[in-house]
């Protein structure tokens, strides 16, 4: 009989209403041990988005697997916004082309939320080598084909030190780790030449001589290391730099993803955390929500073409 009813007589239902967002603690993975540089920008940013979301903000190390223990745990969690994965250039750009079988598509499987911040890798020697800048490394290796050896603890700067090597016509051999303070406590040692550090983890390290900093990734000199000149001096043309972006699954809502965005927006906005970035290195880097996606594909495509024109195969 209700069935019969005409639809304009019946009164209106209302709608089932969605849950506020969020309605429990925020998990956000990282992908890298403690003490990374991923890992204290993340906890850096993340008491502010606590207080501004009116929720717990839990940070998730999930190292190993260079990144895709963290990234598939991400995934394997409900798309709804409270779950969220911090990816980096290893994770996001380089990944696709390093690692054979990769167990996700960045383009596919992650909604980009917002870019972070950006730092130079730091080229960093072992203080017991004669030599006082990327030239003088550059001639000691070449006079010494294949007996001196680089440490990276993500694949992201292996492509950098053999991009380097490539350039200057060096032969070298690299050493991949765990984790970047590993390759850093080895460089410390004597067991590396020299590593491709972010320039936050070896910055510290070498204003007190433990390491020898020998150049930045970046085109230019970095703000937070204007003594400390630029592969590109050397090696004209040298550009690379490592990003870091905020991350959902595929399938996050929308409006969760503009939410975040736009908290993100005003956090990194403050003087004071912009402050604290800079002694890990960290310039924060914004970026119109619309162009996320569109940075990450591009990224994706320029860190392959330097593995495509380096030989490596993916493993």
């Amino acid at each position: 009989m209700l069935a019969a009813l005409p639809v304009a007589g019946l009164p209106a239902l209302p709608r089932i209403a969605r849950a506020a967002w969020p309605e429990r603690p925020i998990r956000i993975i990282v992908t890298f041990p403690g003490g990374t540089q991923t890992d204290i920008l993340t906890r850096l940013y993340s008491a502010q988005l606590s207080q501004r979301l009116g929720q717990p903000v839990v940070i998730d190390n999930r190292g190993g697997g260079q990144g895709q223990i963290g990234i598939r745990a991400a995934l394997s969690a409900p798309a709804d916004g409270h779950t969220l994965v911090m990816v980096g250039v290893s994770t996001g750009a380089s990944a696709p082309h390093m690692i054979k079988d990769l167990s996700y598509d960045p383009r596919r499987d992650l909604v980009p939320i917002s870019m972070i911040a950006e730092a130079p890798y730091l080229f960093a020697c072992d203080p017991r080598l004669p030599v006082h800048s990327l030239p003088e490394l550059i001639a000691y290796a070449k006079a010494r084909p294949g007996q001196l050896n680089f440490g990276h603890g993500a694949p992201s700067r292996q492509i950098v030190g053999l991009l380097m090597a490539r350039q200057a016509g060096i032969e070298v051999v690299d050493v991949a780790y765990r984790g970047q303070p590993e390759a850093l406590n080895d460089t410390i040692s004597g067991r590396l030449s020299f590593t491709i550090s972010d320039l936050g983890d070896a910055l510290v390290q070498a204003r007190e001589g433990r390491v020898r900093a020998l150049a930045v990734s970046t085109a230019t000199r970095s703000a937070l290391a204007p003594e400390i000149p630029p592969v590109a001096d050397t090696l004209p043309g040298f550009s690379m730099s490592v990003w870091f972006m905020l991350a959902g699954a595929a399938g996050t809502p929308p409006e969760v993803v503009r939410r975040l965005n736009g908290e993100l927006a005003t956090i990194l906005a403050d003087p004071e955390l912009r402050a604290r970035l800079a002694p890990q290195g960290l310039e924060v880097r914004s970026l119109e929500p619309a162009r996320l996606a569109e940075f990450l594909a591009d990224e994706i495509e320029n860190w392959g073409r330097v593995v495509r024109t380096l030989g490596i195969t993916p493993q």
